[in-house]
């Protein structure tokens, strides 16, 4: 089994509002292992951004612990320390432009990173413009600017300076879905042929899940701020074993068009919930679960083991199982 290059142990990232504490990731413990791909799924405002800006160093965490590379990180770095967890951990964004200093050519943000590890002159400009080429751009790219290029040579932009300082992690936050549906399927191509090529750990963060099942070794499911489910993609996506994982899969990819209204309907009602406090008690599905019991809104559910081999936090999950096995 491959060791855990980056590890996640009661992971809280709290923001102050009127309410009360707004726990964005709360308690998160999670594992992330060399070479894999993990996917990480859930709706919007889950906490899936947060998390992978937490393990980035781009957002400092309210407690818990984060552990890279066997060595535990601070809750706010220094500048020298972020240069040099940055030499670990890189990141993909959504928005490509938003990445990208307009006031620099494509080749001196490509060589940026090579800087900070004290790569300069020739070899820097040699490795950039090889980097230019592997992702499907020629030479003569370097000399523009963010603007002169289209969204997706961006992004190829974005993928190559990720990859460029050789990092044990690169975090991708939704990186097709600002594409048009023609470049998606391309940049989808290119991260996993690096991957594979460099045998670089990834954090897939997406809405599409039909991506996340064709990328992900592992997957794990974010509701509210805490992680419901987790276990090899296949099956996960096969036998989903909590309730909203099973709403989730049957949203995204059932053909059915009577299970797909039910879930619209659900999750109308979710945008009304309010959101997840730090002082909330019980599992925070509970209110839209059809398996809910009092006790489901009274104590804090945990991950658990299943029978297909993934991990379930749910209190009902015996009965679940007893119902899968009756199918």
């Amino acid at each position: 089994m491959s060791a855990a290059i980056v590890q996640l142990r009661e992971l809280r990232c709290h923001f102050a509002s009127g309410e009360g504490l707004l726990a964005a990731v709360d308690g998160v413990n999670l594992d992330i292992k060399a070479g894999e791909v993990l996917g990480l799924v859930g709706e919007s405002g889950s906490g899936k951004s947060t998390m992978g800006r937490i393990i980035a160093g781009l957002q400092p965490r309210s407690a818990g612990d984060l552990i890279i590379g066997g060595q535990a990180m601070p809750r706010h770095y220094s500048r020298r320390q972020f240069k040099a967890m940055s030499t670990q951990v890189q990141m993909v964004f959504q928005d490509s432009y938003a990445s990208l200093n307009p006031r620099m050519t494509i080749l001196a943000s490509l060589q940026e990173p090579l800087w900070s590890q004290g790569v300069t002159g020739a070899v820097a400009r040699d490795k950039a413009c090889y980097w230019l080429e592997r992702v499907g751009l020629p030479q003569s790219a370097g000399e523009r600017y963010p603007h002169e290029l289209s969204g997706g040579q961006r992004q190829r932009i974005g993928i190559a300076r990720a990859f460029i300082a050789e990092p044990k992690l690169v975090i991708c936050d939704e990186p097709v879905s600002a594409l048009d549906v023609s470049v998606q399927a391309q940049i989808i191509n290119l991260l996993q042929e690096l991957q594979t090529e460099h045998n670089t750990a990834m954090l897939f963060i997406a809405h599409d899940l039909a991506v996340v099942r064709f990328l992900a070794t592992r997957t794990a499911v974010m509701y509210l701020g805490e992680i419901v489910e987790l276990g090899p993609t296949p099956a996960l996506f096969e036998g989903p074993r909590h309730p909203y994982t099973a709403r989730l899969l049957a949203a995204h990819l059932d053909g059915n068009i009577k299970a797909r209204k039910v879930i619209a309907a659900n999750t109308g009602k979710a945008a009304g919930h309010k959101a997840p406090l730090a002082t909330d008690s019980g599992c925070r599905f509970a209110p839209r679960c059809p398996m809910a019991e009092p006790a489901c809104s009274a104590n804090p559910p945990w991950l658990r083991p299943t029978k297909v081999d993934t991990e379930a936090a749910c209190h009902r999950l015996a009965d679940i199982e007893i119902l899968k096995l009756r199918k």
